[in-house]
């Protein structure tokens, strides 16, 4: 004896486990299980993250690695964050943009602690790059100041500096 579903129920059983896969990679998605396996996860430094500083940042972003030293010039110590989220930009995005990317894209926040608490004090559209790791670098001739070395996956090292506001490359 041949026992068959009925139709809708085959199509309800379907429509379910479709459902539930989508779910379930849409979950592994916002995880960032998807991002390039080059990746170099510092989780020793990210786990060093201020107090105060980790509940500025959005519980959605991927914090691939961080530092701490004076970037800027000003005689504090600044956190310097690598991290991935989810599009280009934040809340706010230039007049001639009209949709912000979905997927996962790396950024440098730079956060600085005053008196009331940690501020932002730059935070970088996407990259353009892919930064494996980063690590604080030497001091930029003429300014006082320290590089952030970047290095990319391919292995590539590039310097960048605060000079005026924001990071400039300089080598």
């Amino acid at each position: 004896m041949d026992r068959k579903l009925p139709a809708g129920r085959l199509t309800a059983a379907v429509s379910l486990s479709l459902i539930a896969a989508g779910i379930i990679i849409s979950v592994l998605y916002l995880r960032g299980a998807f991002l390039p396996r080059w990746i170099i996860w510092n989780r020793e430094r990210a786990e060093t993250i201020p107090e105060g500083l980790e509940e500025k940042l959005d519980p959605f972003w991927l914090l691939q690695d961080a530092l701490c030293f004076d970037i800027d010039g000003d005689g504090a110590e600044d956190q310097i964050l690598l991290v991935w989220k989810r599009g280009n930009y934040g809340r706010y995005m230039p007049t001639w943009v009209r949709y912000n990317e979905a997927g996962f894209s790396q950024h440098v926040f730079i956060y600085s602690l005053r008196e009331d608490g940690w501020h932002a004090i730059w935070m970088s559209s996407k990259l353009g790059m892919e930064a494996a790791s980063f690590e604080e670098g030497e001091e930029i001739p003429g300014t006082g100041r320290k590089s952030l070395d970047i290095t990319e996956a391919d292995g590539t090292v590039s310097r960048w500096g605060w000079l005026t506001w924001g990071l400039t490359r300089v080598e």
